[in-house]
């Protein structure tokens, strides 16, 4: 099972599911549920032209983008997961921007450097952010890692 899988599967994402960055499809093609919806901007269609309600929002956004890119999906969902590296949530700015819009970090599912992606140093994680959520975060590691470096 592919990385995207595993997180889905981890995830379990349940009603009206959006990948935002659909890219080729690595998270998108795994998705199964009844009704899922997709933006790329290469392929035409703009994330930040969408404005539809959804129930979750899974994927893979540019890490140059994050902050918009979660400021915009927190108008649109009530559970995201992004995969990105971690340290991406622990600025001020960005911590205060998910407290504003009334949400919470529920879980960080910490997964090793997937394949074709740049080294950094820092750690991969899938980040779900859940509106209302006051809880505890809760850090889980990938279950099933493999040697070497991952396929997304």
């Amino acid at each position: 099972l592919s990385l995207a899988g595993r997180i889905i599967r981890h995830f379990n994402p349940q009603g009206v599911v959006l990948d935002p960055c659909k890219g080729d499809g690595a998270f998108f093609d795994q998705i199964d549920v009844q009704e899922k919806d997709w933006c790329e901007v290469s392929q035409g269609r703009d994330f930040f032209e969408y404005n539809r309600r959804v129930d979750w929002i899974i994927s893979n956004p540019p890490y140059s983008l994050f902050r918009k890119f979660l400021l915009h999906s927190m108008d649109l969902a009530k559970n995201i997961v992004y995969l990105i590296t971690v340290n991406h949530v622990w600025t001020k700015a960005r911590m205060r921007d998910i407290k504003e819009k009334g949400f919470g970090i529920k879980e960080i599912y910490c997964v090793d450097t997937p394949k074709n992606f740049p080294p950094s140093g820092f750690q991969y994680g899938a980040v779900h952010f859940r509106k209302g959520w006051k809880g505890d975060i809760r850090l889980t590691l990938d279950e099933k890692p493999q040697q070497g470096r991952l396929e997304i």
